[in-house]
Protein backbone atom coordinates (compact mmCIF):
# COMPACT_ATOMS: atom_id res chain seq x y z
CA UNK A 1 0.00 0.00 0.00
CA UNK A 2 2.50 2.08 0.86
CA UNK A 3 5.07 0.92 -1.93
CA UNK A 4 4.80 4.61 -3.73
CA UNK A 5 5.67 6.25 -0.56
CA UNK A 6 8.58 4.12 -0.21
CA UNK A 7 10.04 5.08 -3.26
CA UNK A 8 9.04 9.32 -2.83
CA UNK A 9 11.21 8.38 0.73
CA UNK A 10 14.17 6.62 -0.99
CA UNK A 11 14.45 10.11 -3.36
CA UNK A 12 14.72 12.59 -0.73
CA UNK A 13 17.52 12.58 1.55
CA UNK A 14 17.92 16.03 2.61
CA UNK A 15 16.34 17.54 5.91
CA UNK A 16 15.06 20.90 6.14
CA UNK A 17 16.87 23.21 8.43
CA UNK A 18 13.94 23.55 10.67
CA UNK A 19 10.55 20.96 11.20
CA UNK A 20 7.24 21.09 13.35
CA UNK A 21 6.88 18.28 16.39
CA UNK A 22 3.02 17.88 16.28
CA UNK A 23 1.91 17.31 19.44
CA UNK A 24 0.27 13.70 18.92
CA UNK A 25 -3.24 12.47 21.23
CA UNK A 26 -2.94 8.84 22.28
CA UNK A 27 -0.05 8.33 19.55
CA UNK A 28 -1.57 9.88 16.32
CA UNK A 29 -1.96 13.09 14.76
CA UNK A 30 -5.18 14.85 16.23
CA UNK A 31 -8.64 15.13 14.33
CA UNK A 32 -6.52 12.69 11.14
CA UNK A 33 -8.44 9.71 10.14
CA UNK A 34 -5.99 6.93 8.40
CA UNK A 35 -7.67 8.24 5.27
CA UNK A 36 -7.01 12.15 5.83
CA UNK A 37 -3.21 10.72 6.97
CA UNK A 38 -3.33 8.94 3.73
CA UNK A 39 -4.76 11.88 1.32
CA UNK A 40 -2.25 14.13 2.85
CA UNK A 41 1.03 12.61 3.39
CA UNK A 42 0.87 9.49 0.60
CA UNK A 43 -1.14 10.84 -1.98
CA UNK A 44 -2.09 8.03 -4.61
CA UNK A 45 0.54 7.83 -7.92
CA UNK A 46 -1.92 9.01 -10.03
CA UNK A 47 -2.67 12.10 -8.30
CA UNK A 48 -1.49 15.27 -9.93
CA UNK A 49 1.73 16.79 -9.40
CA UNK A 50 0.65 19.08 -7.01
CA UNK A 51 -0.65 16.76 -4.22
CA UNK A 52 2.01 14.30 -4.72
CA UNK A 53 4.88 17.93 -3.57
CA UNK A 54 2.54 18.21 -0.62
CA UNK A 55 2.78 15.13 0.94
CA UNK A 56 6.20 15.17 0.20
CA UNK A 57 6.54 18.85 1.89
CA UNK A 58 4.63 17.80 4.77
CA UNK A 59 6.46 14.33 5.14
CA UNK A 60 9.58 16.56 5.25
CA UNK A 61 8.89 19.19 7.85
CA UNK A 62 7.05 17.33 10.32
CA UNK A 63 7.14 15.02 13.45
CA UNK A 64 4.96 13.25 15.39
CA UNK A 65 5.31 13.46 18.98
CA UNK A 66 4.05 10.80 21.05
CA UNK A 67 3.99 11.06 24.71
CA UNK A 68 4.15 7.86 27.19
CA UNK A 69 1.96 9.84 29.67
CA UNK A 70 -1.12 8.33 26.78
CA UNK A 71 0.42 5.77 24.83
CA UNK A 72 2.02 3.28 27.38
CA UNK A 73 -0.84 3.20 30.03
CA UNK A 74 -2.57 -0.12 30.46
CA UNK A 75 -5.11 -1.27 33.03
CA UNK A 76 -4.01 -3.76 35.93
CA UNK A 77 -6.12 -6.93 36.84
CA UNK A 78 -6.02 -8.96 39.51
CA UNK A 79 -6.21 -12.82 38.75
CA UNK A 80 -6.82 -14.23 41.86
CA UNK A 81 -9.01 -13.61 44.91
CA UNK A 82 -8.28 -11.15 47.42
CA UNK A 83 -6.93 -11.80 50.81
CA UNK A 84 -7.78 -9.26 52.84
CA UNK A 85 -10.12 -9.94 55.77
CA UNK A 86 -13.38 -8.25 55.84
CA UNK A 87 -14.68 -5.70 58.73
CA UNK A 88 -16.59 -7.26 61.44
CA UNK A 89 -18.93 -4.04 60.69
CA UNK A 90 -19.62 -4.71 56.92
CA UNK A 91 -20.48 -8.20 57.88
CA UNK A 92 -24.36 -7.87 56.92
CA UNK A 93 -23.74 -5.85 54.03
CA UNK A 94 -21.16 -8.52 52.12
CA UNK A 95 -23.90 -10.68 53.00
CA UNK A 96 -26.58 -8.91 50.99
CA UNK A 97 -23.89 -8.11 47.94
CA UNK A 98 -22.70 -11.91 48.19
CA UNK A 99 -26.49 -13.01 47.77
CA UNK A 100 -27.27 -10.33 44.87
CA UNK A 101 -23.98 -11.43 43.11
CA UNK A 102 -25.18 -15.06 43.40
CA UNK A 103 -28.51 -14.88 41.73
CA UNK A 104 -27.32 -12.71 38.80
CA UNK A 105 -24.75 -15.53 38.29
CA UNK A 106 -27.60 -17.87 38.13
CA UNK A 107 -29.36 -15.68 36.32
CA UNK A 108 -26.47 -15.50 33.36
CA UNK A 109 -25.62 -19.49 34.03
CA UNK A 110 -29.74 -20.17 32.63
CA UNK A 111 -29.31 -17.44 29.53
CA UNK A 112 -26.19 -19.33 28.90
CA UNK A 113 -27.95 -22.83 29.41
CA UNK A 114 -30.73 -21.56 27.39
CA UNK A 115 -28.68 -20.78 24.37
CA UNK A 116 -26.55 -23.89 24.43
CA UNK A 117 -29.76 -25.83 24.62
CA UNK A 118 -31.29 -23.89 21.12
CA UNK A 119 -27.95 -23.65 19.38
CA UNK A 120 -27.88 -27.66 20.04
CA UNK A 121 -31.31 -28.19 18.82
CA UNK A 122 -30.39 -26.91 15.43
CA UNK A 123 -27.55 -29.39 15.50
CA UNK A 124 -24.52 -26.87 15.79
CA UNK A 125 -21.57 -27.87 17.99
CA UNK A 126 -21.41 -24.77 20.88
CA UNK A 127 -18.69 -25.89 22.85
CA UNK A 128 -15.75 -23.92 21.72
CA UNK A 129 -18.54 -20.61 21.03
CA UNK A 130 -19.76 -21.19 24.98
CA UNK A 131 -15.87 -21.23 26.48
CA UNK A 132 -15.58 -18.36 24.28
CA UNK A 133 -18.61 -16.56 25.62
CA UNK A 134 -17.63 -17.36 29.42
CA UNK A 135 -13.84 -15.52 28.50
CA UNK A 136 -15.53 -12.51 27.58
CA UNK A 137 -17.92 -12.61 30.26
CA UNK A 138 -15.44 -13.04 32.82
CA UNK A 139 -13.20 -10.33 31.23
CA UNK A 140 -15.98 -7.91 31.35
CA UNK A 141 -16.76 -8.19 34.67
CA UNK A 142 -13.18 -7.86 35.83
CA UNK A 143 -12.62 -4.19 36.49
CA UNK A 144 -8.92 -2.68 36.65
CA UNK A 145 -7.03 -2.38 40.30
CA UNK A 146 -4.77 0.37 38.58
CA UNK A 147 -2.60 1.19 35.74
CA UNK A 148 0.77 0.75 34.84
CA UNK A 149 3.06 1.73 31.68
CA UNK A 150 3.60 -0.15 29.01
CA UNK A 151 6.83 -3.02 28.62
CA UNK A 152 7.52 -5.52 26.44
CA UNK A 153 5.60 -8.65 27.71
CA UNK A 154 2.70 -6.42 27.64
CA UNK A 155 3.42 -4.73 23.83
CA UNK A 156 4.13 -8.67 22.66
CA UNK A 157 1.05 -10.03 24.38
CA UNK A 158 -0.86 -6.92 22.46
CA UNK A 159 0.76 -7.18 19.06
CA UNK A 160 0.30 -11.06 19.12
CA UNK A 161 -3.74 -10.06 20.34
CA UNK A 162 -3.99 -8.69 17.09
CA UNK A 163 -1.90 -9.83 14.52
CA UNK A 164 -1.85 -13.72 16.03
CA UNK A 165 0.89 -16.28 17.80
CA UNK A 166 2.40 -16.47 14.57
CA UNK A 167 2.72 -13.17 12.94
CA UNK A 168 4.17 -11.62 16.31
CA UNK A 169 8.05 -11.82 15.46
CA UNK A 170 7.78 -9.04 12.97
CA UNK A 171 5.29 -6.89 15.04
CA UNK A 172 5.16 -3.32 16.69
CA UNK A 173 3.25 -1.77 19.09
CA UNK A 174 3.73 1.44 17.17
CA UNK A 175 2.53 0.49 14.19
CA UNK A 176 0.30 -2.45 14.97
CA UNK A 177 -1.62 -0.95 18.34
CA UNK A 178 -1.09 2.72 17.92
CA UNK A 179 -1.25 2.59 13.34
CA UNK A 180 1.54 5.15 13.15
CA UNK A 181 1.96 5.79 9.83
CA UNK A 182 5.19 4.19 8.80
CA UNK A 183 7.16 6.70 6.86
CA UNK A 184 6.61 9.70 8.80
CA UNK A 185 9.14 10.78 11.65
CA UNK A 186 8.43 10.09 15.32
CA UNK A 187 10.01 11.14 18.60
CA UNK A 188 9.27 9.89 21.93
CA UNK A 189 8.60 12.03 25.13
CA UNK A 190 7.79 11.65 28.61
CA UNK A 191 4.69 14.67 28.26
CA UNK A 192 5.12 17.32 26.10
CA UNK A 193 4.74 20.13 29.33
CA UNK A 194 3.60 19.60 32.93
CA UNK A 195 1.04 22.95 32.46
CA UNK A 196 -2.19 21.49 30.25
CA UNK A 197 -3.66 23.14 27.66
CA UNK A 198 -7.32 21.17 27.59
CA UNK A 199 -8.69 23.10 29.76
CA UNK A 200 -7.67 26.73 28.66
CA UNK A 201 -11.05 28.54 28.07
CA UNK A 202 -11.26 29.93 24.43
CA UNK A 203 -12.26 34.00 24.65
CA UNK A 204 -11.48 34.75 20.91
CA UNK A 205 -15.03 34.57 19.69
CA UNK A 206 -16.56 38.35 19.13
CA UNK A 207 -20.23 37.04 19.72
CA UNK A 208 -19.42 36.06 23.43
CA UNK A 209 -17.36 39.52 24.08
CA UNK A 210 -20.60 41.58 22.58
CA UNK A 211 -23.10 40.13 25.51
CA UNK A 212 -20.62 39.57 28.53
CA UNK A 213 -20.56 43.00 30.66
CA UNK A 214 -17.17 44.11 31.27
CA UNK A 215 -17.47 43.00 35.17
CA UNK A 216 -18.34 39.58 34.45
CA UNK A 217 -15.34 39.22 31.84
CA UNK A 218 -12.80 40.72 34.25
CA UNK A 219 -13.88 38.36 37.10
CA UNK A 220 -13.89 35.48 34.56
CA UNK A 221 -10.29 36.39 33.17
CA UNK A 222 -9.29 36.82 36.77
CA UNK A 223 -10.65 33.49 37.98
CA UNK A 224 -8.58 31.71 34.98
CA UNK A 225 -5.37 33.29 35.81
CA UNK A 226 -5.62 31.55 39.50
CA UNK A 227 -6.72 28.68 38.48
CA UNK A 228 -4.03 28.36 36.09
CA UNK A 229 -1.16 29.70 38.69
CA UNK A 230 -2.63 26.87 41.17
CA UNK A 231 -2.31 23.93 39.59
CA UNK A 232 -0.78 21.00 41.96
CA UNK A 233 1.83 18.86 41.12
CA UNK A 234 2.56 16.26 43.08
CA UNK A 235 6.11 16.36 44.61
CA UNK A 236 8.66 14.33 42.66
CA UNK A 237 11.55 11.78 44.75
CA UNK A 238 15.14 11.19 43.69
CA UNK A 239 14.12 8.00 42.02
CA UNK A 240 10.37 8.79 40.34
CA UNK A 241 8.69 11.95 38.67
CA UNK A 242 4.66 12.00 39.01
CA UNK A 243 3.12 12.84 34.72
CA UNK A 244 -0.58 13.00 34.25
CA UNK A 245 -2.31 10.55 32.55
CA UNK A 246 -5.51 10.00 31.40
CA UNK A 247 -6.46 8.44 34.71
CA UNK A 248 -4.91 10.66 37.09
CA UNK A 249 -0.91 11.15 37.97
CA UNK A 250 0.78 8.20 37.78
CA UNK A 251 4.32 8.07 38.79
CA UNK A 252 7.47 6.86 36.61
CA UNK A 253 11.05 5.70 37.03
CA UNK A 254 13.98 6.38 34.76
CA UNK A 255 14.20 2.24 34.50
CA UNK A 256 10.33 2.48 33.62
CA UNK A 257 10.49 5.17 31.10
CA UNK A 258 13.35 3.30 29.55
CA UNK A 259 10.58 -0.02 29.39
CA UNK A 260 8.02 1.74 27.90
CA UNK A 261 10.08 3.35 25.14
CA UNK A 262 11.50 0.37 24.00
CA UNK A 263 8.38 -1.66 23.67
CA UNK A 264 6.97 1.25 22.10
CA UNK A 265 10.10 1.65 19.61
CA UNK A 266 11.40 -2.10 18.99
CA UNK A 267 9.66 -5.08 17.30
CA UNK A 268 8.33 -7.70 20.54
CA UNK A 269 10.77 -10.23 19.56
CA UNK A 270 14.13 -8.29 18.61
CA UNK A 271 16.09 -4.77 18.66
CA UNK A 272 15.23 -3.65 15.37
CA UNK A 273 14.42 0.20 15.65
CA UNK A 274 12.44 1.79 13.08
CA UNK A 275 14.57 4.10 10.47
CA UNK A 276 11.84 7.09 10.94
CA UNK A 277 12.27 7.16 14.85
CA UNK A 278 14.30 10.09 16.06
CA UNK A 279 14.77 8.79 19.37
CA UNK A 280 13.12 9.43 22.58
CA UNK A 281 13.68 12.58 25.13
CA UNK A 282 14.84 11.98 28.34
CA UNK A 283 12.77 11.83 31.73
CA UNK A 284 12.68 15.57 33.28
CA UNK A 285 11.48 17.05 36.82
CA UNK A 286 9.28 19.59 37.00
CA UNK A 287 10.73 22.99 38.69
CA UNK A 288 7.59 24.46 41.32
CA UNK A 289 8.46 28.08 41.56
CA UNK A 290 5.95 30.18 43.00
CA UNK A 291 5.14 33.93 41.42
CA UNK A 292 7.57 35.83 43.66
CA UNK A 293 10.62 33.33 42.71
CA UNK A 294 9.93 33.48 38.99
CA UNK A 295 9.83 37.22 39.08
CA UNK A 296 12.88 37.39 41.58
CA UNK A 297 14.75 35.49 38.74
CA UNK A 298 14.39 38.11 36.36
CA UNK A 299 14.51 40.59 38.11
CA UNK A 300 18.42 42.33 37.85
CA UNK A 301 20.44 44.41 41.01
CA UNK A 302 17.20 43.85 42.87
CA UNK A 303 17.94 43.92 47.50
CA UNK A 304 14.31 43.03 47.93
CA UNK A 305 14.27 40.14 45.36
CA UNK A 306 17.42 38.30 46.71
CA UNK A 307 16.31 36.17 48.83
CA UNK A 308 13.16 35.02 46.78
CA UNK A 309 16.13 34.54 44.19
CA UNK A 310 18.22 32.39 46.72
CA UNK A 311 15.51 29.88 47.51
CA UNK A 312 14.69 29.89 43.28
CA UNK A 313 18.04 28.81 42.59
CA UNK A 314 18.42 25.88 45.43
CA UNK A 315 14.79 24.41 43.78
CA UNK A 316 16.21 24.73 40.57
CA UNK A 317 19.66 23.06 41.05
CA UNK A 318 17.92 20.41 43.16
CA UNK A 319 15.86 19.86 39.82
CA UNK A 320 18.28 19.74 37.20
CA UNK A 321 20.66 17.42 39.41
CA UNK A 322 17.95 15.12 39.30
CA UNK A 323 16.88 15.48 35.81
CA UNK A 324 20.65 14.68 34.94
CA UNK A 325 20.83 11.95 37.49
CA UNK A 326 17.77 10.35 35.34
CA UNK A 327 19.39 11.46 31.84
CA UNK A 328 22.49 9.17 33.00
CA UNK A 329 20.72 6.51 34.00
CA UNK A 330 17.85 6.02 31.04
CA UNK A 331 21.42 6.54 28.28
CA UNK A 332 22.67 3.88 30.07
CA UNK A 333 19.81 1.83 29.56
CA UNK A 334 19.60 2.82 25.95
CA UNK A 335 23.44 2.02 24.96
CA UNK A 336 22.95 -1.80 26.54
CA UNK A 337 20.71 -2.36 23.46
CA UNK A 338 21.29 -4.03 20.57
CA UNK A 339 20.06 -1.36 18.31
CA UNK A 340 20.96 1.57 20.93
CA UNK A 341 18.03 4.54 20.61
CA UNK A 342 18.86 8.15 19.99
CA UNK A 343 18.82 9.84 23.37
CA UNK A 344 17.88 13.23 24.00
CA UNK A 345 19.16 15.01 26.99
CA UNK A 346 16.34 17.02 28.90
CA UNK A 347 17.62 20.66 30.42
CA UNK A 348 15.12 22.99 32.38
CA UNK A 349 14.77 26.54 30.74
CA UNK A 350 15.88 28.01 34.20
CA UNK A 351 18.71 26.59 34.24
CA UNK A 352 20.03 29.65 32.48
CA UNK A 353 20.41 31.09 35.78
CA UNK A 354 22.81 28.36 37.28
CA UNK A 355 26.39 28.70 36.52
CA UNK A 356 27.97 26.41 33.73
CA UNK A 357 29.86 24.25 35.65
CA UNK A 358 26.32 23.33 38.09
CA UNK A 359 24.57 22.69 34.91
CA UNK A 360 25.40 18.68 34.15
CA UNK A 361 25.92 17.94 37.78
CA UNK A 362 24.08 14.97 39.57
CA UNK A 363 22.95 14.52 42.82
CA UNK A 364 25.86 12.68 43.74
CA UNK A 365 28.54 14.80 43.10
CA UNK A 366 26.58 18.02 44.86
CA UNK A 367 29.17 20.65 43.76
CA UNK A 368 29.36 23.87 45.74
CA UNK A 369 28.44 27.13 42.98
CA UNK A 370 31.91 28.43 43.20
CA UNK A 371 33.65 25.27 42.75
CA UNK A 372 33.78 23.00 39.70
CA UNK A 373 34.17 19.56 40.15
CA UNK A 374 34.72 16.89 37.28
CA UNK A 375 32.77 13.95 36.85
CA UNK A 376 32.31 11.10 34.21
CA UNK A 377 28.75 11.53 34.63
CA UNK A 378 29.03 14.92 34.24
CA UNK A 379 31.56 15.15 31.11
CA UNK A 380 28.95 12.43 29.46
CA UNK A 381 25.69 14.85 29.98
CA UNK A 382 28.07 17.79 28.60
CA UNK A 383 29.36 16.01 25.81
CA UNK A 384 26.16 14.75 24.73
CA UNK A 385 25.06 16.41 21.29
CA UNK A 386 20.94 16.23 21.14
CA UNK A 387 19.60 18.79 23.58
CA UNK A 388 15.61 19.45 24.56
CA UNK A 389 14.51 22.27 26.10
CA UNK A 390 11.92 22.18 28.35
CA UNK A 391 9.44 24.52 30.13
CA UNK A 392 9.60 27.57 27.51
CA UNK A 393 6.11 27.71 27.13
CA UNK A 394 5.94 28.56 31.13
CA UNK A 395 8.00 31.16 31.33
CA UNK A 396 5.68 34.29 32.28
CA UNK A 397 7.34 37.49 30.97
CA UNK A 398 7.73 39.50 27.16
CA UNK A 399 8.96 38.03 24.45
CA UNK A 400 12.14 40.12 24.77
CA UNK A 401 12.80 38.56 28.00
CA UNK A 402 12.11 34.52 26.65
CA UNK A 403 14.10 35.27 23.93
CA UNK A 404 17.03 36.25 25.79
CA UNK A 405 16.69 33.70 28.50
CA UNK A 406 16.45 30.91 26.00
CA UNK A 407 19.77 32.55 24.18
CA UNK A 408 21.74 31.87 27.38
CA UNK A 409 20.91 28.63 28.13
CA UNK A 410 21.54 27.94 24.59
CA UNK A 411 25.06 29.88 24.92
CA UNK A 412 25.91 28.07 27.92
CA UNK A 413 25.02 24.57 27.07
CA UNK A 414 26.90 25.13 23.70
CA UNK A 415 30.35 26.99 25.53
CA UNK A 416 30.81 23.73 27.88
CA UNK A 417 31.74 21.43 25.35
CA UNK A 418 32.93 21.56 21.67
CA UNK A 419 30.55 19.31 19.97
CA UNK A 420 28.11 20.57 17.81
CA UNK A 421 24.54 20.76 19.23
CA UNK A 422 21.21 20.18 17.91
CA UNK A 423 18.29 21.64 20.05
CA UNK A 424 14.79 20.97 20.16
CA UNK A 425 11.83 23.04 22.08
CA UNK A 426 8.82 20.60 23.07
CA UNK A 427 6.30 22.92 23.76
CA UNK A 428 5.50 26.37 21.61
CA UNK A 429 2.15 27.76 21.26
CA UNK A 430 1.98 30.97 19.35
CA UNK A 431 3.07 32.01 16.63
CA UNK A 432 5.76 34.89 17.89
CA UNK A 433 7.46 32.19 19.97
CA UNK A 434 7.86 30.14 16.60
CA UNK A 435 9.61 33.22 15.28
CA UNK A 436 11.95 33.60 18.13
CA UNK A 437 12.64 29.94 18.38
CA UNK A 438 13.89 29.78 14.26
CA UNK A 439 15.95 33.18 14.81
CA UNK A 440 17.15 31.21 17.55
CA UNK A 441 18.46 27.98 15.75
CA UNK A 442 15.91 25.84 17.58
CA UNK A 443 16.30 23.20 14.59
CA UNK A 444 12.95 21.32 16.15
CA UNK A 445 10.04 23.11 17.28
CA UNK A 446 7.15 21.38 19.22
CA UNK A 447 3.57 22.78 19.51
CA UNK A 448 0.08 22.11 19.60
CA UNK A 449 -0.74 25.27 18.50
CA UNK A 450 -3.18 23.82 14.85
CA UNK A 451 -5.20 21.96 17.68
CA UNK A 452 -5.64 24.59 19.88
CA UNK A 453 -6.61 27.45 17.15
CA UNK A 454 -8.78 24.82 15.18
CA UNK A 455 -10.52 24.02 18.77
CA UNK A 456 -11.66 27.95 19.06
CA UNK A 457 -12.47 28.12 15.55
CA UNK A 458 -9.19 29.98 14.21
CA UNK A 459 -7.95 29.67 10.68
CA UNK A 460 -3.99 30.24 9.68
CA UNK A 461 -3.64 32.27 6.63
CA UNK A 462 -0.15 32.70 5.75
CA UNK A 463 0.39 33.76 1.84
CA UNK A 464 4.25 34.37 1.05
CA UNK A 465 3.84 35.50 -2.84
CA UNK A 466 1.54 38.42 -2.28
CA UNK A 467 2.46 41.78 -3.96
CA UNK A 468 3.60 42.85 -0.46
CA UNK A 469 5.92 40.70 0.60
CA UNK A 470 4.01 38.45 3.26
CA UNK A 471 0.92 38.16 4.63
CA UNK A 472 -0.19 36.78 7.38
CA UNK A 473 -3.28 36.49 9.45
CA UNK A 474 -5.74 34.49 11.64
CA UNK A 475 -9.20 34.32 10.64
CA UNK A 476 -12.43 33.80 13.35
CA UNK A 477 -14.80 31.52 11.62
CA UNK A 478 -17.33 32.31 14.33
CA UNK A 479 -17.83 35.44 12.94
CA UNK A 480 -21.25 35.85 11.65
CA UNK A 481 -19.86 37.84 8.32
CA UNK A 482 -18.84 34.56 6.77
CA UNK A 483 -22.28 32.91 7.10
CA UNK A 484 -22.75 33.72 3.03
CA UNK A 485 -19.02 33.72 2.29
CA UNK A 486 -18.73 30.42 -0.40
CA UNK A 487 -14.76 31.33 -0.71
CA UNK A 488 -12.13 28.96 0.47
CA UNK A 489 -10.42 29.92 3.51
CA UNK A 490 -7.20 31.02 1.55
CA UNK A 491 -6.79 31.16 -2.26
CA UNK A 492 -4.25 29.06 -3.70
CA UNK A 493 -4.16 26.89 -1.01
CA UNK A 494 -3.71 23.27 -1.53
CA UNK A 495 -5.29 21.59 2.01
CA UNK A 496 -7.91 19.28 1.90
CA UNK A 497 -9.87 21.74 3.02
CA UNK A 498 -9.37 24.51 0.38
CA UNK A 499 -7.94 22.68 -2.61
CA UNK A 500 -10.57 23.04 -5.56
CA UNK A 501 -12.66 19.46 -6.38
CA UNK A 502 -11.74 17.46 -9.03
CA UNK A 503 -14.63 18.29 -10.91
CA UNK A 504 -14.58 22.12 -11.00
CA UNK A 505 -13.24 25.25 -9.53
CA UNK A 506 -15.43 25.48 -6.70
CA UNK A 507 -13.18 24.68 -2.96
CA UNK A 508 -14.04 22.04 -1.29
CA UNK A 509 -15.47 23.17 1.44
CA UNK A 510 -16.38 27.13 1.76
CA UNK A 511 -16.10 29.36 4.78
CA UNK A 512 -19.91 29.71 5.07
CA UNK A 513 -20.18 25.39 5.17
CA UNK A 514 -17.06 25.60 8.04
CA UNK A 515 -19.11 28.43 9.48
CA UNK A 516 -22.27 26.25 9.83
CA UNK A 517 -20.19 23.64 10.92
CA UNK A 518 -18.89 25.37 14.28
CA UNK A 519 -22.49 27.24 14.72
CA UNK A 520 -23.50 23.49 14.71
CA UNK A 521 -21.08 21.94 16.66
CA UNK A 522 -19.98 19.50 14.38
CA UNK A 523 -16.25 18.07 15.06
CA UNK A 524 -15.85 17.60 11.10
CA UNK A 525 -15.30 22.06 11.40
CA UNK A 526 -12.49 21.25 13.85
CA UNK A 527 -11.34 18.01 10.95
CA UNK A 528 -11.17 20.85 8.19
CA UNK A 529 -9.89 23.18 10.00
CA UNK A 530 -6.75 21.31 11.93
CA UNK A 531 -5.75 20.07 8.24
CA UNK A 532 -5.86 23.49 7.19
CA UNK A 533 -3.75 24.82 9.74
CA UNK A 534 -1.12 22.21 10.03
CA UNK A 535 -0.74 22.50 6.22
CA UNK A 536 -0.16 26.40 7.09
CA UNK A 537 2.57 25.99 9.98
CA UNK A 538 4.57 23.52 7.58
CA UNK A 539 4.38 26.26 4.62
CA UNK A 540 5.65 28.32 7.56
CA UNK A 541 8.42 26.36 8.52
CA UNK A 542 9.22 25.73 5.06
CA UNK A 543 9.66 29.49 4.36
CA UNK A 544 11.81 29.90 7.35
CA UNK A 545 13.73 26.53 6.33
CA UNK A 546 14.54 28.31 2.71
CA UNK A 547 15.66 32.08 4.30
CA UNK A 548 18.13 30.10 6.42
CA UNK A 549 19.52 28.32 3.47
CA UNK A 550 19.98 31.34 1.87
CA UNK A 551 21.41 32.50 5.10
CA UNK A 552 24.10 29.71 4.79
CA UNK A 553 25.07 30.41 0.95
CA UNK A 554 25.78 34.41 1.80
CA UNK A 555 27.15 36.33 3.87
CA UNK A 556 25.08 38.56 4.76
CA UNK A 557 22.52 36.43 6.38
CA UNK A 558 19.40 38.86 6.96
CA UNK A 559 17.00 36.66 4.80
CA UNK A 560 15.71 34.87 7.68
CA UNK A 561 15.35 37.74 9.96
CA UNK A 562 13.40 40.16 7.39
CA UNK A 563 11.10 36.96 6.43
CA UNK A 564 10.46 36.88 10.43
CA UNK A 565 9.87 40.46 10.54
CA UNK A 566 7.35 40.95 7.49
CA UNK A 567 5.49 38.39 9.52
CA UNK A 568 5.38 39.94 12.40
CA UNK A 569 4.73 43.16 10.87
CA UNK A 570 1.26 41.35 8.54
CA UNK A 571 0.44 40.06 11.89
CA UNK A 572 0.58 43.41 14.20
Amino acid sequence: EWCYAIQIMKQNTATPRFRLLVHGQDGSIPYLTPELLRLMFFPEETADNESLEDGELNREHIILGLAVKDTCISPDYQHTLSSKKKRKGHSIVDENNRSTNLAKQARLNHDADASIQKSSSDGKDTSSDSKQQQQQQQQHNKKPTGYSFLNRDKSSRICGLLNGEENSTTSNYMEDYLRTPEHISTLIVPTFSFINNDNDISTNTSEEKKFTPKKVEANQSQQRKCSCSNIVIPKSTKDSVSIETPHGWQSIQPEQYCDAVSSMALSTKSNTVPSSCEGAVGLFDYVNLSSTQSESLLLENSTTAEQGRKQALKKITMSVQRSNDWACRSHQTFVNEAQPIRFWLPVQILASQLPSHVLFTTTKTRPNLQKQVEDKEQALLSNHSNVAIVGWDALVCDNNQRRNVLRNLMGTVQSVSSNPKQFLLLAVNDLQSILDAAREGISIIGSDMARILSRDGIALCFDFDCVGGISAKEIDMNKTNFARDFDPILFKCTCLACRPRTNGRAPSFTRAYIHHLIQAKEMLAEILLFSHNLHQLILLFRQLSNAAALDDEKEDKEHLETTCRKIEQSLA
